[in-house]
């Protein structure tokens, strides 16, 4: 009996978990990005992907949202990204993406803006925008 109930916990807090993905404005010229493009673009390696202007937006750094995808996407930690951020910064390669204050200014940000580029859980996504990549 115990074990049983000890899977169902443990299936319970998997689905709990977030499923990010990366959104544009529905009117974006972007219709897909592989794992790598997305580094790139919240890594501040790129700033076009198939000639499209790109302007990333990130979550608010207190969020569980933003930790998971740091992890699942980028495969680092919300801590290793403070860290490559403030070495860019410091060398003059590059500032962080605009931190916006919640995901419905994500929403209303993305969704307004063909160039943005955001992440939210797949439950927030609206008509205004379009999935490009999902983990």
């Amino acid at each position: 009996m115990k074990k049983i109930l000890f899977s169902f916990l443990l299936m319970l807090a998997a689905a709990a978990q977030a499923e990010p993905v990366v959104v544009v404005s529905a009117n974006s010229g972007l219709d897909a990005l592989t794992q790598d493009e997305v580094r790139q673009i919240f890594n501040g390696q790129t700033r076009r992907v198939s000639g499209v202007s790109v302007k990333p937006l990130d979550l608010p750094s207190r969020g569980r949202a933003r930790d998971g995808f740091y992890q699942q996407v980028l495969g680092k930690s919300a801590e290793q990204m403070k860290s490559y951020w403030a070495r860019m910064i410091f060398t003059g390669r590059g500032m962080p993406p605009r931190e916006v204050s919640s995901e419905q200014e994500m929403v209303m940000l993305v969704g307004s803006n063909r160039n943005f580029v955001g992440y939210l859980d797949a439950s927030l996504v609206t008509p205004d925008l379009k999935v490009v990549y999902r983990p």
